[in-house]
């Protein structure tokens, strides 16, 4: 799995790049949203069971429609790089929300943002 973000600096700013791409579309549209009544409320999705239940490498997985190398005497995942990868995908979807609602968009590429407060930006439009 590449590494999807990564940052440029130059004298006046810095430009933080993300690839969005489908797996953290799909994995977005699978994540439970609900509304938390803290403070005003606010839209959130459940922190604990994220894509429905409490095993959320599993059900990225499933989702994703990966196949993990399990044991088959214990069923335990062999492959410890596989839950790496898995886990930080889930922890990229924070980015790819911003990307999202930024752009209004659900369209995989390549986005920049400038450290100046703006909005993620497609980065052929981002001159």
């Amino acid at each position: 799995m590449q590494d999807h973000v990564f940052q440029e600096r130059n004298e006046k700013m810095k430009h933080e790049y993300f690839t969005l791409t489908e797996e953290h579309i799909v994995l977005l549209s699978n994540a439970c949203v609900s509304w938390n009544d803290c403070e005003f409320g606010a839209p959130e999705i459940n922190p604990k069971r994220p894509y429905g239940n409490s095993d959320v490498l599993d059900d990225i997985a499933d989702i994703l429609n990966i196949e993990q190398k399990t044991c088959p005497h214990c069923g335990e995942n062999l492959d410890e790089l596989d839950e790496q990868n898995l886990n930080k995908l889930h922890k990229e979807t924070e980015i790819a929300l911003q990307i999202i609602l930024d752009t209004k968009s659900f369209i995989p590429g390549k986005y920049v943002k400038r450290d100046n407060g703006e909005k993620w930006k497609p980065v052929i439009d981002a001159k």
